[in-house]
C-alpha cells in the first residue's frame, strides 16, 4: 500500500512541476499552441492547466472562507442561506450543521479547515 501512495505522490509532484513549467512559458509570451506542442498536449489542455493554477492560487491566496470550500458544501450552506461567516460560525456553535440535509463529515472538515471555528477534540 506505501509503494502505490508514494507512486501516486511522485506522480502528483511531477504534474505539479509540470504545470508550473507551463505557466513559466506562458508568463514568458509563449503561446498555448506553443506550449501544447512543447509538452505534448494539445493547446486548449495548456490553456485549461494555465486558467487552473491561477485560478488555484487565487483560492490559496484568498481571505474569503467561502472561496476555498467544494462546491457541493457552498451550494448546501446557500441553500440554508448561511452566506455570511458569522452565519456558519453561529450554526457551527449550535452544533446544527448535521440538520443540513445531505451535510456531512467531510462538510464539517471543510468548515473546521477555513472558518473561525475550534473543531471538537476527537475522543
Amino acid at each position: 500500500m506505501s509503494g502505490l501512495c508514494d507512486q501516486i505522490t511522485t506522480e502528483r509532484e511531477a504534474r505539479r512541476k509540470r504545470d508550473q513549467e507551463i505557466v513559466a512559458a506562458w508568463d514568458v509570451g509563449q503561446s498555448y499552441a506553443a506550449i501544447g506542442r512543447a509538452f505534448q498536449m494539445s493547446g486548449d489542455n495548456a490553456k485549461d492547466r494555465i486558467e487552473r493554477f491561477h485560478q488555484n492560487k487565487r483560492m490559496h491566496e484568498s481571505i474569503d472562507p467561502f472561496v476555498k470550500l467544494t462546491p457541493r458544501t457552498l451550494r448546501l450552506l446557500r441553500g440554508e442561506e448561511l452566506t455570511t461567516v458569522e452565519k456558519v460560525v453561529e450554526v457551527y456553535r449550535r452544533n446544527e450543521l448535521f440538520s443540513i440535509r445531505n451535510f456531512g463529515t467531510k462538510s464539517l472538515r471543510e468548515i473546521e479547515t477555513w472558518f473561525p471555528v475550534k473543531p471538537a477534540k476527537s475522543q
